[in-house]
């Protein structure tokens, strides 16, 4: 009976030495393999909520097995920022946004669909936050992607009509003046002159040369199009 008197004490100050916690799990490739199906698969019936909770998961799985420069440890980032994203609960993943970028960026080329991925959720950040400023060389980092790309058009403009806004809402009138005119050449070039959206950009213009007290440039900008506007 001494013994097993003195044995209880003895296990009791080991439990408090090294105390065992609730959500410490040993984790395995076969462990973690199956939270990022589950993950996955919730993405995909777009239960965000149930992707996330696996999502949160498989991060502390792979950050037990990998290093934050490995290849699967950004994608995993890269699919539970996704994850935040689609549940329009990004800016609560902030810090992570940022990670995922600044690791894709570092180990990815700047044309890996991970890393164009994790760049647009950084710019939906900031633009979010109303960072616009250290908005525009994300933009400028995709422009630079898709401005020699054949039948890729469609993007060079989307990111080009980015552009042009974040200058406009940033005050640099004169970038946002020859990012409207290359935006146009490049609208009519791949829809023709006759594309509805063209307009919307010639208005555009003209009111950035109204703003730049461009009036000459305006005046002629109007005529050309046979519109009825003025610059007051």
């Amino acid at each position: 009976m001494k013994r097993c008197f003195l044995f209880f004490p003895f296990l009791l100050l080991i439990f408090l030495v090294h105390p065992v916690h609730a959500n410490e799990t040993n984790w395995t490739e076969k462990k973690l393999g199956k939270v990022i199906i589950r993950a996955d698969r919730a993405a995909q019936q777009k239960k965000w909520a149930r992707a996330i909770k696996y999502g949160e998961r498989m991060i502390v799985g792979s950050k037990a097995l990998d290093q934050h420069n490995d290849v699967r440890y950004i994608n995993l980032l890269k699919s539970l920022n996704k994850y935040y994203d689609k549940a329009n609960r990004l800016q609560e993943v902030a810090p992570r946004v940022l990670e995922a970028y600044q690791l894709s960026k570092k180990h990815f080329d700047p044309e890996h669909n991970t890393t164009i991925i994790c760049r647009t959720l950084y710019y939906k950040l900031l633009t979010l936050n109303k960072r616009y400023q250290q908005a525009i060389p994300l933009v400028q980092e995709n422009i630079s992607i898709f401005e020699n790309r054949d039948k890729e058009e469609y993007r060079l403009i989307h990111y080009l009509t980015q552009l042009y806004s974040l200058y406009a809402l940033t005050h640099q009138y004169e970038k946002e003046e020859k990012t409207l005119v290359k935006l146009l050449e490049i609208n009519k070039r791949t829809f023709g002159n006759d594309d509805e959206d063209n307009i919307n950009i010639i208005l555009r213009l003209a009111q950035n040369y109204c703003r730049q007290e461009k009036h000459d440039k305006f005046n002629q900008l109007i005529a050309s199009q046979n519109l009825k506007y003025y610059c007051k």
